[in-house]
């Protein structure tokens, strides 16, 4: 799971009262940035949006997993941010959200896509694993704390 992290793309995210759209639109641009997976930023961007509109990503605990398989991406890539600030993310405990791992996925990987959400969800109900995330205060911390999923 670790090898589709890139330590460039997890953050502690300064996010004084925006919104979740704002957020995900962060996490994106950092993605394209710092990825060669991302092959449009606009595009993938929407896709995501627009999963969110079939659902919600937020699994509960202050996390969610928002993601999107689509042609603007040409490799499973994931960002995690860490939020200064909960924003709701219409979460089904109705919890804000302060971690968040986004994935993106190529149309094609349509089982690797699948297994790593479904691990991505079963590790982070792990309390232990969000609390250690929780707790980083800086972005080195944080990059420690991810490592330590495994």
């Amino acid at each position: 799971m670790l090898n589709y992290f890139n330590i460039k793309m997890i953050n502690i995210l300064e996010n004084t009262s925006i919104s979740k759209d704002k957020v995900l639109k962060l996490m994106v641009s950092n993605m394209y940035k710092h990825s060669n997976s991302v092959i449009d930023e606009e595009v993938f961007y929407k896709e995501v949006l627009e999963r969110e509109k079939i659902g919600t990503t937020g699994i509960g605990m202050g996390v969610a997993i928002p993601h999107a398989r689509t042609e603007a991406i040409k490799d499973i890539v994931v960002s995690v941010g860490l939020l200064k600030e909960a924003v709701d993310f219409n979460s089904l405990d109705e919890e804000k959200v302060k971690i968040i791992i986004l994935v993106g996925a190529p149309k094609n990987e349509s089982k690797k896509y699948l297994e790593l959400l479904s691990l991505l969800s079963k590790t982070f109900r792990n309390k232990k694993i969000r609390e250690s995330i929780l707790e980083s205060r800086t972005t080195e911390c944080l990059i420690e704390a991810v490592a330590e999923i495994g």
